[in-house]
């Protein structure tokens, strides 16, 4: 226990270190616009990335799409708004991401709409077959990413980790996926993939928000705001991922028991 006691001292949050985190998180101040506008068009770009390769069936261009993908920013924000307590900041980086997923989804919807001749096949592409049945092991690694991507956006020297933290939980592609199954009229494929991207979401917020408490985030504000808000807010996302865990335990069931049958 020392020796962990020791490695959050020398990680914590100091006051010093809040502009330029916030900075790094927020859409606010004199760069506002140029940073939505830089966020607004890595999104676009990553969403048509991602569609083109789910259908392609190609993980090197998905993988790719991941990389540049940059929602995990809003969704970190709205953590790290929680922690503080300021629920302006939550809120508004909240509805960055309910606006940021809706364009997703509907872009991938017009882009398979104007673009796919043939049906796409469900149960041969495996970039499809991988995100619309999201078992317990997702919601796992979900959570650890969560912690590695708070703890690597909240210090400038590990920060480069970031990308591989996008590559492995894999927010754009599952609503990508959602996109081409409301296209295809998979309503079912459609709903698995958003459970994945659920499942992602409620998980950064509990596991990243859970870390940057850990490191100090809200002790290091000097204002404190609305305390009773944020335990009322980390208490209904603990309750979503609960109840995300329910339909993946039931997928997770039914994956063991069709292999079992097959043995």
């Amino acid at each position: 226990m020392g020796v962990l006691r020791n490695m959050i001292d020398d990680n914590k949050f100091a006051p010093d270190d809040l502009p330029a985190f916030e900075a790094k998180l927020f859409f606010e101040g004199a760069k506002r616009r140029i940073n939505l506008e830089r966020y607004i068009v890595l999104l676009f770009l990553s969403t048509v990335i991602a569609t083109l390769g789910v259908i392609g069936n190609s993980t090197a261009t998905v993988i790719g799409a991941m990389i540049i993908a940059p929602l995990m920013r809003p969704i970190m924000a709205t953590a790290a708004g929680l922690v503080m307590g300021d629920m302006n900041r939550a809120g508004a980086s909240f509805l960055t991401v309910v606006v940021s997923v809706a364009g997703v989804v509907g872009l991938s919807w017009f882009l398979t709409s104007v673009t796919v001749v043939t049906v796409i096949s469900f149960e041969t592409n495996t970039q499809l077959m991988g995100r619309i049945s999201p078992r317990l092991t997702d919601l796992y690694v979900a959570l650890a990413c969560g912690l590695a991507g708070a703890y690597a956006i909240s210090r400038k020297d590990v920060a480069d980790s970031l990308p591989g933290v996008a590559i492995a939980i894999a927010l754009v592609p599952p609503l990508c996926v959602v996109g081409i199954g409301l296209a295809e009229g998979d309503f079912q494929a459609a709903g698995g993939a958003m459970l994945l991207f659920l499942t992602n979401f409620l998980s950064i917020l509990l596991a990243g928000g859970g870390m940057l408490a850990l490191l100090g985030l809200r002790t290091a504000k000097a204002e404190k705001l609305q305390p009773g808000a944020r335990r009322r807010a980390f208490i209904f996302v603990a309750i979503g991922i609960l109840l995300v865990a329910i339909p993946l335990g039931a997928s997770t069931m039914k994956v063991f028991e069709q292999s079992q049958t097959k043995q």
